[in-house]
């Protein structure tokens, strides 16, 4: 029986990565798995040529690349996220009379995969496939927050941090900042940043602890006012755990 140990370490780096949450130095991934300096640096090399992993250009650590997300919406998309999510969607509508969103990130784009109504007339709606660009501020903190800073920053050195509206975070430092509060909270919060008049939230969705896609609630500033949006969040928060438990079953 054919046996290829290289291709085995390679899993195993790639695992470690996915699984820690966080950026990797080549030292920190030797000694995890027990391998040498040297293979481990080959192997990096040979998954970062291949985009299944990035390396900062600042912290030259290395983490989840665009590869490897693209793979993953691609076995978990079609109707298996959506068919999975759709009920706990339905039910959040019912908590919260606002439409709910389900997201997936498809390189510096977010695209809508599925979309639940609320009955009440003046509503926010967005037609399936509609993408948002990665720099939307409740996607862009909801999506970016399971990166390192040095990756964030990174990140929107590249891509810019527009002034949509009056109310846009458009300083780094302070991007940073809100992003700490997303990691703390759960969930991410645009207020009147992308567009005036909108209020969102958004939590992220995991499958076996792998950011896959994102649950997310848009609504006018008049039905989203200061005390329901602390409701929202609950409900969201709640909404999209229960989403990734059913997925890493």
């Amino acid at each position: 029986m054919y046996d290829a140990p290289v291709i085995k370490k390679a899993l195993d780096v790639l695992k470690l990565i996915v699984e820690s949450n966080k950026s990797l130095g080549v030292t920190e991934i030797a000694r995890a798995l027990r391998l040498s300096k040297s293979t481990v640096f080959g192997i990096l090399k040979a998954l970062q040529d291949t985009g299944f992993i990035t390396k900062s250009k600042t912290s030259k650590r290395y983490a989840v690349g665009q590869e490897l997300f693209k793979l993953s919406k691609t076995v978990l998309q079609g109707d298996v996220l959506t068919t999975i999510a759709r009920p706990f969607l339905e039910k959040l509508v019912e908590l919260v009379d606002e439409t709910a969103f389900l997201c997936a990130r498809e390189d510096n784009a977010i695209k809508v995969l599925d979309t639940i109504e609320t009955r009440k007339k003046l509503k926010i709606s967005s037609p399936i496939g509609t993408r948002f660009p990665i720099t939307a501020s409740v996607f862009c903190k909801a999506f970016l927050s399971t990166l390192g800073d040095d990756e964030i920053r990174s990140f929107l050195k590249e891509r810019g941090l527009p002034k949509y509206t009056e109310n846009s975070v458009t300083d780094i430092n302070r991007f940073l900042t809100e992003i700490v509060k997303v990691r703390e909270t759960g969930y991410s919060l645009d207020l009147e940043e992308y567009h005036m008049g909108v209020r969102a939230i958004a939590s992220l969705i995991y499958s076996n602890g792998y950011p896959v896609a994102s649950v997310s609630i848009l609504g006018f500033t008049g039905s989203m006012t200061d005390d329901k949006i602390g409701v929202v969040a609950k409900h969201i928060v709640n909404t999209a755990r229960d989403i990734s438990d059913r997925l890493s079953q």
